[in-house]
């Protein structure tokens, strides 16, 4: 039944069962309503044969759901003794041969036993239960199931052979990165991600763009903590010139919240994509510039686009550039808008001395908006807050 819903035709097939069922519901009552021809008001006659068949079928439901779920605890009750009798067998350390023979009369058992084994044992044990499964027959099942139409199915599969090392498991996953449900393309970069697998992993990156930003992130979840691949990726996307590539490698930098050891060109705080400049200031404490960092918040600082500016000016503050707090400075006073100038604010609060006597100044100034602002980021910066 299963293999039927998950089949291309199952959308047709419904049809044809709604159609069939209807059919079969509407003869019964008229089968009915002919036995009941002692019945001379053809009103009542077949009122009568209608109450019949709803209360028959009604019956049969009931009966069927209760037979359903009689049959379903005791498969339940069998499906875990067998489950538990191969886990006695993985836990002996004797001949692999029953454990094989096993295998061949429960597969399914045998499967959700090793998928749960190799998320919880390690050594020499695991290594065992990996052999188990390449030496069993379901093994070639498996490397053609991740691209089968059940998800279910394709997912355990894409999970278990992601535990393996081999050349066909591999493949085998990066063969559900072409299934059509999303679901298992899902599985299959995660799995990805999570291997050894350097090249598929590159491949994968290199598809990003074609993602959905969710998706993205999700992905960069799962990276491993120590890998080199992510960086380099990085690096070039900013190298690149691509403006998607770009605006991907500085969200990975914002999501990463890690340094960048590569130096990355200064061209990009005169990007033509305000999208790009922005994300570039927001990162900037992340990134390894090719030039003076001051030079770069001068730049940012006289951006056409407020949102530059308020982004360069939070630089300021994290980098605790002094010979910028008379800029700063302009940027509260002149209050062309409330987030660059609180942005300022808090900068010139992070900067000290010099700065933070001007911004005191700003404080007792006759500008209400103003004057809030920056006794808000004086408040702030005295409780420790960030610039």
């Amino acid at each position: 039944m299963i293999r039927l819903i998950y089949s291309r035709n199952w959308p047709r097939i419904a049809k044809s069962l709604t159609a069939a069922i209807l059919v079969v519901y509407i003869g019964s009552v008229l089968l009915t309503a002919e036995w009941l021809d002692d019945l001379d008001d053809p009103f009542i006659r077949y009122t009568v044969a209608f109450l019949i068949v709803q209360f028959g079928f009604l019956a049969f439901l009931a009966l069927l759901l209760i037979v359903g779920k009689h049959l379903r605890v005791k498969w339940e009750w069998r499906q875990a003794s067998r489950a538990r009798k191969l886990e006695e067998l993985l836990s002996e350390s004797g001949t692999d041969e029953p454990v094989l023979k096993a295998a061949r009369r429960w597969p399914e058992e045998f499967l959700t036993v090793v998928y749960s084994a190799l998320q919880s044992i390690r050594g020499s044990a695991r290594q065992r239960v990996i052999g188990l499964l390449e030496r069993s027959e379901l093994y070639p099942k498996l490397l053609r199931q991740t691209l089968s139409g059940n998800p279910d199915r394709a997912i355990r599969a894409i999970g278990l052979l992601s535990q393996l090392e081999t050349p066909e498991a591999r493949e085998a996953v990066t063969r559900g990165l072409d299934h059509p449900a999303d679901t298992i393309k899902q599985a299959a970069r995660k799995a990805i991600m999570q291997g050894t697998d350097q090249e598929a992993q590159r491949r994968l990156l290199a598809s990003f763009p074609q993602l959905p930003a969710w998706q993205r992130l999700l992905m960069l979840h799962f990276a491993p903590s120590d890998e080199t691949i992510l960086p380099e990726f990085i690096g070039e996307a900013l190298h690149s010139g691509d403006e998607r590539r770009i605006l991907i490698a500085l969200e990975m930098v914002l999501t990463r919240q890690r340094l960048l050891t590569s130096p990355i060109p200064i061209e990009l705080a005169q990007a033509a994509n305000p999208e790009i400049r922005i994300k570039f200031y927001k990162a900037l404490r992340f990134l390894r510039l090719e030039g003076e960092v001051s030079r770069t918040l001068q730049l940012g600082l006289a951006d056409r686009d407020w949102r530059v500016r308020a982004m360069a000016a939070q630089a300021c503050g994290q980098f605790r550039v002094a010979s910028l707090a008379e800029r700063l400075l302009e940027m509260c006073r002149a209050f062309e808008n409330a987030a660059e100038a609180a942005h300022a604010a808090r900068a010139l609060a992070a900067l000290g001395g010099e700065g933070w006597l001007r911004l005191q100044e700003v404080a007792n100034s006759k500008t209400e908006v103003a004057r809030q602002i920056a006794t808000e980021a004086v408040e702030r910066h005295m409780l420790g807050g960030a610039a």
